[in-house]
């Protein structure tokens, strides 16, 4: 069987965030391949529809691909996601031998991500700053559950995933499943009508959401905040401090920054 895919090309460096561009406009279905120069990446996007790309700088043809073709290609272009500090994203466990250190497994295929981001990156290496043996972690917008899965191997013991999202519940469920931890996942709207003290709560969310929340964030609590794009830095920092918040930590990787807030007692 034959499928229609639109075919654009863009730079290797921007990559990240046109696959983010897709997963917010709800695109799950495509793949990239690098181009021999390693400076630019094809694109392929299955979809049935005709859509404008124009936004993201792009213009697309249009291709048939086999089914078996397209899948195989997928497959091959995963690879082991090095977080840093000894950390690692499997986004493929059966192609894959987990490398030494601390590692998350994840079905190929999640629509929320493998682990790839720079903003997940980032809140993965906070995580390990503040979580230690015993921390109790709120996962706030779970999405596959990577971060929780990270939360209970570096030694929380009790993790709550939250997402509004019921195609996240069961994705986070799975991740849970096939990495032998056990957190908890809850379909709920960011922190509403969530009463319970955390050590850690982790938000990899865009700025809106993150900023929605700050009158939930109880005093000695760490707040990992990761998604941040860097035209809303300096706004989210203002705005933070403000509210009588501390940095503790902060990282930017690309176009995209991550915080560590507390606000004292």
């Amino acid at each position: 069987m034959e499928r229609r895919a639109l075919k654009f090309r863009v730079k290797k460096n921007e990559s990240d965030q046109i696959a983010e561009y897709l997963y917010a406009k709800g695109y799950f279905n495509f793949y990239s391949e690098s181009l021999p120069d390693g400076e630019e990446e094809y694109f392929h996007l299955f979809c049935d529809e005709e859509i404008d790309l124009s936004e993201i700088g792009v213009e697309y043809e249009i291709e048939l691909i086999k089914d078996e073709d397209w899948i195989k290609k997928w497959a091959d272009s995963l690879k082991i996601v090095d977080i840093g500090e000894g950390l690692y994203v499997n986004p493929n466990p059966d192609k894959f031998k987990d490398p030494d250190g601390i590692t998350v497994r994840v079905i190929p295929g999640m629509a929320f991500g493998t682990g790839e981001h720079e903003s997940t990156k980032i809140a993965i290496r906070f995580l390990k700053k503040v979580v230690k043996p015993g921390s109790s972690v709120c996962d706030v917008g779970c999405g596959s559950g990577i971060l929780s899965a990270f939360a209970v191997k570096l030694g929380a013991t009790r993790v709550l995933a939250l997402d509004v999202d019921r195609l996240a519940i069961s994705q986070a469920l799975e991740t849970a499943r096939i990495n032998d931890v056990y957190y908890e996942v809850r379909q709920n709207d960011l922190l509403n009508g969530i009463d319970e003290k955390f050590d850690v709560i982790v938000a990899n969310l865009y700025y809106d959401l993150v900023i929605k929340m700050i009158d939930s964030i109880p005093a000695g609590t760490y707040f990992v905040v990761s998604g941040i794009d860097k035209s809303h830095e300096k706004a989210l920092e203002d705005f933070y401090i403000k509210k009588g918040f501390k940095m503790v930590s902060k990282d930017c990787e690309n176009s995209w920054c991550g915080f560590i807030w507390r606000r004292e007692a």
